[in-house]
């Protein structure tokens, strides 16, 4: 069966929402709820208003591909997508979520820029009925996001895998669909260090947190009336302080992201897209990104590794501003 295009309506009451990326891990997916302007103060308040409900179930006639190609991101090259085909079939996390959660997830996903708003027929595990839900899939031809497509042979990362192997079992899906996220294949982390010079030049500027936000324009002027970023943003990690143009560097992505990047250390922030092992707990300081998963801290730096690739490339808009205060917990890294 392929997806309705029929838009999913639902202003006034909850969402039914089949996640198959990284959003299958329900404990990520509550800390981008409350990460977010338009769910944060909910809740801090009422926490257990927003998802209301999961269980795993499936999506028949699909296939899992990872497909959603993004070629400025060497970190994270690759991205879940749904491709259909008939007799196939794909294991999936069925939300519940309160009508203000629609919002979030729209922007998170990049609808109508980069994966397309669909109506599904989903079973739950266990039962014999079929439950409509909206999902999410991304086609060619009507990507409209520069610099992203649809490539096939490019493995996600290892942090963007595990990702989905800890969600999949947070959701109690089947554990043959485990094994199958645990066989595939995953992408090789770009490394580099920080060069002498670098080292000089980042002595001279050091940005204490209120710099960071004070270096950036008000989240208003950096968006035009079509909602596109026109102007570049500063934003650091592991310790580097890095200003990106457009779709550069940090600054690609929705409005959603860009918001959660504008003037803010990243570092705990990706450190949040890997869960500790077993998910015990968030990263809270970038001491806990330290002392954590070695596959995780191996991302993060990654991202740091990639961005002063970036800056060394002329023309790429990416250019290193200095360093923070915390960059001696990250000097034997770099």
């Amino acid at each position: 069966m392929q997806p309705n295009s029929e838009q999913f309506s639902s202003s006034t009451s909850n969402i039914k929402y089949f996640a198959y990326g990284s959003n299958l891990s329900k404990s990520l997916l509550e800390f981008k709820l409350a990460s977010n302007s338009q769910t944060k103060d909910k809740y801090n308040t009422e926490p257990n208003s927003l998802i209301l409900h999961s269980q795993p179930a499936i999506l028949k006639d699909f296939e899992l591909k990872f497909n959603l190609y993004v070629p400025t991101n060497n970190v994270d090259p690759s991205y879940a997508n749904l491709v259909y085909k008939k007799n196939s079939t794909v294991h999936g996390c069925l939300y519940e979520m309160s009508p203000e959660c629609k919002a979030v997830i729209d922007g998170l996903e990049g609808k109508g820029q980069v994966y397309q708003e669909e109506i599904v027929r989903v079973l739950p595990y266990g039962s014999t009925t079929t439950i409509t839900a909206l999902t999410y899939i991304a086609y060619r031809e009507k990507i409209q996001f520069p610099g992203i497509t649809i490539k096939e042979g490019l493995p996600p990362s290892k942090r963007y895998l595990k990702t989905l192997i800890y969600g999949a079992k947070e959701c109690s899906l089947d554990s043959e669909w485990v094994e199958y996220l645990k066989n595939q294949k995953f992408a090789i982390m770009p490394v580099t260090k920080l060069s002498n010079e670098e080292l000089k030049k980042i002595k001279e500027k050091i940005y204490t947190t209120r710099d960071l936000e004070l270096k950036n324009l008000p989240l208003y002027q950096v968006f035009n009336e079509k909602g596109e970023l026109i102007k570049p943003i500063i934003s650091s990690i592991c310790g580097l302080v890095f200003m990106c143009h457009p779709n550069q560097g940090f600054a690609i992505g929705a409005r959603a992201w860009i918001e959660q990047v504008l003037g803010r250390d990243m570092t705990v922030f990706y450190a949040r897209r890997c869960l500790r092992n077993e998910g015990v707990s968030l990263y809270e300081t970038e001491q806990d990104v330290l002392l954590g998963d070695r596959d995780c801290l191996d991302y993060v730096i990654a991202n740091a590794y990639d961005l002063l690739r970036q800056s060394r490339i002329e023309g790429e808009g990416v250019f290193l501003l200095g360093r923070t205060t915390n960059f001696h917990l990250w000097k034997d890294y770099l």
